[in-house]
């Protein structure tokens, strides 16, 4: 089926001339007569005979019209059903974000936004799970990255700091004037994978800490932050988790560095539905309240650069 068969159709039942068709639809003439020709071919009937007067409308003709005006009225009805919906502040809005982003972060906010919208229904995918906003299979994704997806849209939500964090218990061990070179003899958590952040942070460590013993290694960043949080190593790990943390503390003879910045990214078809847009706001004011933590106090002044 070939929708504009029944375009060009209508226009020739409406005016029941080729020339008024063709002026109707911005055409050639001989562009209309030939559409004509191959829709009769293919539907075995004819549609208009033609007389000195113009065209006239067979039987079978006037069969296809009010079919014809019977789909019409029910796309009518779905777009009356659907124009608006978009500018309305209630539906779901699916997030795919880092996991412990969401825990660390995100779900500590929405209570605010659950109270300012209560007819928005979140759906928090975690990114492990490989949601692609691409494929609409979901309508934001929040991610670390310097290389984001050329096919959606959005924008840096914030600059992330990595630093070098342990508990306390484990800090207290290299003394108050310890040199760096102390470090190598307490036990490290490194990371598995190939993210970015994960390629950072191991960059880092073979970088300060290349004689180090690794005592654990993983792929999950919340194994990672709840190791470093038990004692089980020190780890460099991003600020926004970390710096906030009353468990961690931060090693201050290694300066903060920056890492791939947060993106927040959206599918092109979406960036003007309303209950996104509110979304969208939300978060960037999360952000920009709590850029202490994405950044490290060290790293203030660099991020605003």
């Amino acid at each position: 089926m070939d929708w504009d068969d029944y375009k060009y159709f209508t226009a020739l039942s409406s005016t029941l001339s080729v020339r008024g068709a063709a002026d109707a639809l911005g055409v050639n003439a001989s562009t209309v007569s030939r559409r004509l020709d191959l829709f009769e071919r293919r539907l075995g009937v004819t549609l208009f005979t033609r007389s000195a007067k113009g065209l006239v409308i067979t039987p079978e003709g006037a069969e296809v019209v009010t079919r014809v005006k019977s789909v019409a009225t029910d796309l009518d009805d779905i777009e009356g059903h659907l124009i608006g919906r978009d500018k309305k502040l209630s539906g779901i809005v699916r997030i795919v974000i880092p996991e412990v982003l969401a825990l660390s972060l995100l779900i500590q906010e929405l209570p605010r936004f659950q109270k300012s919208y209560p007819d928005i229904e979140l759906h928090i995918l975690p990114s492990h799970q490989g949601a692609d906003v691409g494929r609409r299979e979901a309508d934001i994704t929040m991610h670390v990255t310097n290389q984001p997806t050329d096919s959606l849209v959005g924008r840096v939500l914030a600059p992330i700091a990595v630093a070098a964090y342990g508990a306390e218990s484990l800090i207290a061990r290299l003394g108050e004037n310890s040199a760096s070179a102390d470090l190598n003899k307490l036990p490290w958590v490194d990371w598995l994978g190939d993210s970015e952040m994960s390629q950072t942070c191991r960059t880092l460590l073979k970088s300060h800490v290349p004689d180090t013993p690794v005592s654990i290694r993983t792929h999950s960043l919340l194994l990672h932050l709840e190791a470093a949080r038990k004692g089980l190593g020190l780890a460099f790990l991003p600020c926004i988790l970390a710096e906030s943390d009353p468990l961690l503390q931060r090693i201050d003879m290694i300066k903060p560095t920056l890492g791939p910045p947060m993106w927040m990214l959206v599918h092109p078809d979406l960036r003007h539905t309303l209950r996104i847009t509110v979304f969208i706001e939300f978060v960037r004011d999360v952000f920009s309240r709590r850029s202490h933590e994405l950044l490290g106090g060290a790293m203030l002044e660099l991020g605003k650069g």
